[in-house]
């Protein structure tokens, strides 16, 4: 399986952006970006979290919360920037797999697309 990237819609209280987002089913979070990604858009990064890097470091990283858009499905959820943040040309975030179940999206793994998942109340 190839890699999977999606346009994403960021809305924050004074507006949106509309980023290229890997797919990146590693990542236990919500949603990555630049800084100047999301300026102006009214993302109040407020918040403070440790995250350990691959390479075993620890950095802090702010946050904040705003509406995360794929397709026809839209969550909340965090949106964190990374100053150092290293992504492949043509990517400006990295979409992880708690947006990915708050939205109600699966990776099908033989065609690396995006598929819908039905929510069960149990």
């Amino acid at each position: 399986m190839g890699s999977t990237i999606v346009e994403v819609r960021v809305r924050g209280s004074k507006g949106e952006v509309f980023l290229k987002a890997l797919i990146d089913t590693g990542f236990y979070g919500d949603l990555i970006t630049l800084p100047k990604n999301i300026e102006g858009i009214g993302v109040d990064l407020k918040y403070v979290r440790s995250r350990r890097l691959p390479d075993g470091r620890v950095i802090n990283v702010r946050f904040g919360g705003g509406e995360i858009r794929v397709m026809d499905s839209v969550t909340y959820g965090d949106i964190e920037v990374w100053d150092e943040l290293k992504l492949p040309e043509g990517v400006d975030a990295l979409l992880g797999v708690t947006a990915l179940e708050k939205l109600g999206f699966k990776i099908n793994p033989k065609t690396g697309k995006l598929e819908k998942v039905e929510f069960y109340l149990l």
